[in-house]
């Protein structure tokens, strides 16, 4: 099975790390992140709650209740503190991620454990003093306690300090708590995962601070989108044929933001080397519903051209042995726009759900 990445056609794939290398915490930042999102729902159902109101009053409050319904299994009050996007995606992909979980964690026994819980007692965050802006917030993992079960079924409990002491050894004190980052709407805070991802990753390169206006959005309609899911692939295609710069302008609105904030900062370290200009002629695509509001487009015809490769190639033959190269996309606000974290969450389910004993 090929590792190719059926995602844009500018993209290519880094080689993979050493098998030794330790995890930096740019790393250890999406790791808390798709525990955040995935690991700490547990494999039961989610309880309804009876509130209905999305985020909360405070940037700290919307991150400690976050974690606090992860920690209380309550699925529909976690999504709510989470931007639009987010509390998407963890709708759309709930079910596969613990399906997944309950195959993969068994106990001593052989047999799949009955839950993969996180544990979230007394949570309670701290605003980073001179960071962020008017509509956004970035606080600090400062008390309570934190936990969950590994695949024996042993549960591991950590305070507060000591889990920010753990993130700041392994990142040599650059990372020296747990950050959250929040972003004010409507007059209500919602945690952004993604953004807090990012700064995690800002921490541990030791940049400067990112553009606060660009990440609150400033009253800025975002770029692109389209009418179709089919005519947001095809835009996308054809803005990845002027560079990669002007693909993620077509990216969702959430994901925009954030890359315009963060970028720049990206692009000075290094992180995102030029690459040569590819397009895509002849593109044909089919369009698979996968819920409501997200559409998984293929590539079903094609070819590959552009000083980034040394001949023409067609999409069969860009992909090797790998499915056709596709794009999620999603709806917001009656507009479909291409989604990376979408698309990248979805193909990882597909491969782990492939390669599954």
């Amino acid at each position: 099975m090929s590792d190719q990445h059926p995602t844009v056609p500018s993209w290519t794939p880094e080689p993979p790390p050493a098998r030794r290398r330790r995890l930096g915490p740019g790393i250890v930042a999406g790791a808390i992140a798709v525990l955040l999102l995935f690991g700490g729902v547990g494999l039961v159902a989610a309880r309804q709650s009876a509130s209905t109101a999305q985020g909360a009053s405070s940037p700290e409050a919307a991150a400690a209740g976050l974690l606090t319904a992860l920690g209380e299994q309550d699925l529909d009050k976690a999504g709510r503190y989470l931007d639009a996007e987010e509390r998407l995606l963890l709708a759309t992909y709930r079910d596969r991620v613990t399906a997944l979980l309950a195959g993969r964690m068994t106990g001593p026994t052989g047999q799949p454990l009955s839950g993969l819980q996180l544990t979230a007692r007394d949570i309670r965050f701290q605003r980073v003093a001179d960071l962020g802006g008017a509509d956004v917030a970035v606080v600090e993992l400062a008390g309570g306690t934190v936990g969950g079960r590994d695949a024996r079924g042993a549960k591991l409990e950590l305070p507060a300090a000591e889990l920010n002491r753990r993130l700041a050894d392994q990142s040599k004190g650059a990372v020296k708590a747990l950050r959250v980052v929040a972003v004010r709407g409507d007059d209500r805070w919602r945690v952004s995962l993604l953004a807090s991802a990012a700064e995690q990753g800002r921490l541990a390169a030791g940049a400067a601070e990112p553009d606060w206006d660009q990440l609150a959005g400033a009253g800025q309609p975002a770029t692109g989108g389209a009418a179709s899911p089919e005519a947001a692939v095809r835009d996308l295609v054809d803005a990845a044929g002027r560079g990669h710069q002007a693909a993620l302008e077509q990216l969702s609105p959430a994901e925009q933001r954030v890359l315009a904030a963060y970028q720049p900062l990206l692009d000075h370290q290094g992180a995102m080397p030029p690459l040569g200009t590819v397009r895509v002629e002849g593109l044909q695509t089919r369009t698979e519903e996968v819920a409501a509001g997200v559409a998984r487009v293929r590539a079903t015809a094609g070819r590959l051209v552009g000083s980034g490769l040394p001949e023409s190639l067609t999409l069969e033959e860009a992909t090797a042995k790998g499915e056709a190269p596709y794009v999620v996309t999603i709806q917001q606000d009656g507009t479909w726009y291409p989604s990376l974290v979408f698309t990248v969450t979805d193909w990882m389910l597909n491969r782990a759900e492939r390669e599954r004993p």
